[in-house]
């Protein structure tokens, strides 16, 4: 919506509009939307899944709740996908076989962070993600897969804009 060449605007548009809230409802975002955009997550040639379907279930209806198309518009699909990804992605390093006992659970629940170096016998591989870390201040554990960088840098952009609290 332009007010600026609304002379007509009233003060309530013009309150109602100013906090950058955006409400509304989402179109559909189904279990096949997101399994075409990642098939990593859909089923196997047996068809067993690495995630099972309910687990993907409830991150889509989280996305769902949290990615408001109102805010992303043309990359909310895209968010969408980020949003299930990661989260799966996270999922899947904190599971741990039912049979490895209490260690193996432990293991598979351990918060992990960025890699910076790497070696093996007298190979060694350094990476600085300073940037990344510096360039998502605040977004936490979305850092943490390369779905939620995504999801992150373009969420820093559209949510971008001022806001007035009346």
């Amino acid at each position: 919506m332009s007010i600026a060449n609304n002379v007509n605007t009233s003060v309530s548009t013009i309150i109602g509009i100013a906090p950058n809230i955006r409400t509304g409802s989402n179109p559909p975002f189904t279990f096949d939307d997101f399994v075409a955009m990642y098939p990593q997550f859909g089923a196997d040639a047996n068809g067993n899944y690495v995630v099972p379907q309910p687990i993907i279930q409830m991150y889509i209806d989280l996305a769902n709740a949290c990615i408001q198309v109102a805010r992303w518009h043309s990359y909310w699909k895209v968010a969408m996908g980020w949003f299930v990804a990661h989260f799966l992605t996270l999922y899947v390093q904190g599971t741990a076989d039912p049979n490895s006992g209490a260690a193996g659970v432990l293991k598979a629940g351990e918060s992990r962070g960025l890699v910076a170096s790497k070696s093996v016998g007298d190979v060694s591989v350094s990476r600085d993600y300073s940037t990344i870390a510096g360039d998502l201040d605040g977004w936490a554990a979305w850092k943490l897969t390369t779905y939620g960088q995504q999801l992150a840098t373009i969420g820093r952009i559209v949510g971008k804009g001022g806001m007035y609290v009346y």
